[in-house]
């Protein structure tokens, strides 16, 4: 077993997943925090706290995974920074409210802290692939993309009613636009930056949230890509593609197909790209260990900064006062 000592705070379905593949990659000494301080079934040997500062008290960390709700992921960090734990992944988003947040990016870069954002669709074969792809300039400058995320709430979490759910609840962070911000982020990894993005959002559908379950976005990019952002909690069947337009060719991402396939304007047929023997929680392993052999000044370019964050969390908090103010936002 590895020796560092670990706390994961938030133990839902994403922080079970990752004590799993943490413990899958030989680290051993782990602490749980959870707000009801019980015991987690199949790892009754795991010591529970509470919370954070009782944890801090007692142990020094040398790496801690944040998987609470998104409304309590900056208070989670800033009891963390204040004890001096130097690794440290956030789950995304940061935050459900955008701000600068000069204090924790300066506290971030003055203690030289080593913070990693999960964003990782930045390790799924297909988005590699096609960020590669792009790089070559075979299809030529970008001009366009489509993207879009779709999957029905009540069939996300099968052991959660869904009406329970953070996905429901504003007070939470919930809402298509920040479950699925996802999507706002690898299109900025890909094409960015961005300049603008118009936004309208609202709840339609009868699910039983206080939320909005459908957004889409106009976004233009500083190269001058024109595209759209669509994200919804309704397709009963799981959706998530991109197409991405060059003035010489065009690719063409299917995640559930776990395909891409791309075309230069002077060819006949489609080269494809299948990665279907990849499994989902790859990604996430994939993601957790190269954080984890991280270290603040050597990161995989992978690995998404806090300063990276915000800039797919601004993107989300200007399309939400675009769809009010019915102004274009400026990035």
């Amino acid at each position: 077993m590895k020796s560092r000592k670990v706390v994961i705070i938030g133990i839902g379905s994403i922080g079970k997943r990752h004590l799993e593949n943490i413990i899958s990659l030989g680290y051993g000494d782990i602490i749980l925090i959870r707000r009801n301080g019980e015991k987690l079934i199949g790892y009754e040997n795991l010591e529970v706290f509470k919370t954070i500062e009782e944890g801090c008290l007692k142990y020094s960390f040398d790496i801690a995974v944040i998987s609470t709700p998104t409304a309590n992921h900056l208070k989670t960090l800033k009891v963390l920074l204040k004890f001096n734990v130097n690794n440290i992944y956030l789950e995304k988003p940061i935050s459900n409210e955008y701000n600068e947040y000069n204090e924790i990016l300066e506290e971030i870069e003055v203690k030289k802290i080593n913070l990693t954002v999960g964003y990782d669709l930045h390790f799924e074969p297909g988005l590699m692939k096609m960020k590669k792809i792009i790089s070559t300039g075979c299809i030529g400058d970008i001009v366009s993309f489509i993207s879009e995320v779709g999957q029905y709430l009540p069939d996300w979490r099968p052991t959660v009613d869904y009406r329970e759910s953070m996905s429901a609840r504003k007070i939470d962070g919930g809402g298509v636009m920040l479950d699925l911000v996802h999507e706002f982020d690898y299109i900025n990894w890909l094409l960015g930056p961005f300049i603008s993005i118009v936004g309208i959002h609202d709840k339609l559908s009868n699910l039983e949230i206080e939320t909005e379950d459908i957004s889409v976005n106009i976004l233009k990019a500083q190269s001058g890509a024109i595209g759209t952002l669509h994200l919804d909690y309704l397709q009963k069947e799981l959706s998530r593609k991109c197409k991405i337009i060059g003035n010489n060719g065009t690719i063409v991402w299917d995640y559930s197909k776990a395909v891409l396939k791309w075309k230069t304007n002077d060819k006949v047929e489609w080269e494809s790209y299948d990665y279907s023997s990849f499994s989902r929680n790859d990604r996430f392993m994939n993601i957790m260990q190269l954080f984890m052999e991280s270290s603040y000044q050597s990161r995989d370019e992978r690995l998404t900064t806090f300063k990276d964050a915000l800039r797919s969390l601004k993107m989300v908090t200007l399309s939400k006062q675009s769809n009010t103010t019915k102004m274009v936002g400026l990035l």
